[in-house]
């Protein structure tokens, strides 16, 4: 995990432990009635921000893209294996790429040779005449 999604999910643990502490403080410190109002007001807040990191998911999740050009292999997730060139040949098994972290992220790849992958890569053959 990245140093700042390490961050953020520490913090919003901190800020749902304070929330849980204070909800039950005051269900014991005033009446029922006013303990309920203020749980409905901090659970409308709650989902608030839910719908928003939701939103901002959907809306960068929509911005990804992959895109190769000019000879080049690009792909939003993993790639097993490329082999380019001319007189390859691949007889082995197709290795599985170590999972990623980054699954699904934007790709480009340009310029003949280039390979660009949103996850992890296992194997690229390049080149001609080779045999693997």
């Amino acid at each position: 995990m990245q140093g700042w999604k390490r961050v953020a999910v520490v913090l919003v643990a901190v800020v749902c432990a304070a929330a849980a502490i204070g909800l039950t403080a005051v269900a014991f410190a005033v009446d029922l009635e006013t303990a309920n109002q203020v749980a409905s007001i901090v659970g409308a807040l709650v989902g608030l921000a839910g719908f928003v990191v939701s939103a901002w998911a959907l809306l960068r999740s929509a911005r990804e893209t992959v895109e190769a050009s000019n000879g080049a292999v690009a792909a939003g997730n993993d790639i097993g294996r490329v082999v380019k060139g001319n007189n390859n040949r691949a007889t082995g098994a197709l290795p599985t790429p170590p999972s990623a972290a980054g699954l699904g992220t934007s790709s480009k790849a340009d310029g003949l040779g280039s390979v660009a992958a949103g996850g992890s890569i296992g194997e690229v053959i390049g080149g001609d005449g080779n045999t693997t």
